[in-house]
């Protein structure tokens, strides 16, 4: 027996909007709730540890970017176009900061729109 299953295929632009917007989420609670940061920091120890030796570089981007910059900076990064930026938020540190109807309706609202 062959399973078919119908999942709606996002192209890598859809999801980089979709990434962006919830970032821009993102930035807007960071500014206000310095827990976020915490947050990040958290998941991003837990995910380096995981590593072991051999952590990969992008964990290493964000660790420098979470230990070297201000809150303020940090949320100005997250909402920049900047060829790193836009890299980075495929692994973003801030993952439990969106409730799942926060990123639904992001989502929603980029398919709607044709995104």
């Amino acid at each position: 027996m062959r399973y078919t299953r119908t999942v709606k295929q996002r192209s890598h632009t859809v999801i980089d909007r979709i990434n962006a917007a919830q970032d821009r989420v993102i930035a807007r609670k960071l500014r206000r709730d310095a827990g976020v940061l915490v947050l990040a920091a958290r998941n991003l120890r837990r995910w380096m540890a995981g590593d072991g030796r051999s952590v990969r570089p992008v964990f290493l981007e964000w660790d420098r970017i979470l230990r070297r910059l201000t809150r303020p900076e940090i949320a100005a990064f997250l909402i920049s176009d900047t060829p790193m930026a836009r890299r980075l938020r495929q692994s973003t540190p801030f993952a439990g900061v969106l409730s799942d109807s926060e990123r639904l309706a992001i989502r929603q609202a980029h398919e709607k729109a044709g995104a």
